[in-house]
């Protein structure tokens, strides 16, 4: 009698999983060549293994509702799920009234889609048009000018400013409410991190309203978490200034 004893079926599952990997990867690499190119096999790999995982979470385990779980990280982020930019996802996703988790799949697909063309254009024009605007922003304007200061314009009145005036279409898309909070969020979460700076809490509010709200653990952006966890960088200006660097090296390899 066969007898198959539990390493060999670790093995096996493993094995499957990996081939299984390597399809969604192939399937990823068709549809976002320039991401994959930029990130490399086994990053990318790393991007699918959290997507299936959270894919999981939905109780999406069919091959093509992964597809397109995988598919909105790399359009959304990795943890568009939980963005408060995105607070449909989480909805649909966990609704109560879809039982097929493929037919939510669907919905959160199409209402990704019917987002993605009002904010980023149907040829993605807005978005590149936005891209452009902020390869050109220097640094030295992120934080409020003297005079901004003497009129008591507070920081999240500059940031809402400047992100208006940088995608205006992603701000009329997300609302007022959700732009907001995302300043708050990225105010507080810069402080985490130790960038007191009002340049570096800019830098990376910023950062979060284009990559999503949760890219400081985002395996699409292995470069922010380095450089947000480096013990090394212990001066908030420094790290401020080593932050938006990486972006600026990021965004420059995205519109190459």
């Amino acid at each position: 009698m066969l007898v198959i004893r539990e390493a060999q079926m670790a093995a096996f599952e493993q094995g499957v999983m990996r081939n299984f990997e390597l399809r969604v990867l192939e399937h990823v690499k068709q549809f976002f060549p320039k991401q994959c190119a930029i990130l490399g096999d086994e990053q990318a790999r790393q991007v699918i293994r959290l997507g299936i995982d959270r894919a999981r979470t939905y109780g999406l385990v069919s091959e093509r509702d992964i597809h397109l779980y995988v598919g909105l990280m790399f359009m959304l982020g990795s943890h568009f799920d939980r963005d408060p930019q995105l607070p449909w996802a989480a909805r649909i996703l966990t609704s109560e009234a879809i039982s097929d988790p493929g037919l939510r799949a669907d919905r959160v697909y199409d209402t990704a889609m019917r987002y993605l063309n009002r904010v980023a254009g149907k040829n993605n024009e807005h978005l590149q048009r936005a891209l452009l605007k902020a390869q050109e922003l220097p640094a030295a304007t992120l934080a409020r000018s003297r005079e901004a200061k003497q009129q008591n314009q507070s920081f999240g009145e500059h940031m809402m400013k400047l992100l208006n005036a940088l995608f205006p279409e992603k701000c009329d898309a997300v609302g007022e409410r959700a732009v907001q909070q995302v300043v708050r969020d990225g105010y507080e979460k810069a402080r985490r991190y130790n960038l007191i700076t009002e340049a570096g809490a800019a830098v990376y509010t910023g950062v979060m309203f284009l990559l999503g709200s949760g890219f400081d653990g985002d395996p699409q952006y292995p470069w922010a978490e380095a450089i947000l966890r480096d013990a090394a960088l212990d001066d908030p200006a420094q790290k401020g200034e080593r932050l938006y660097q990486g972006a600026m090296t990021h965004l420059q390899k995205w519109l190459a």
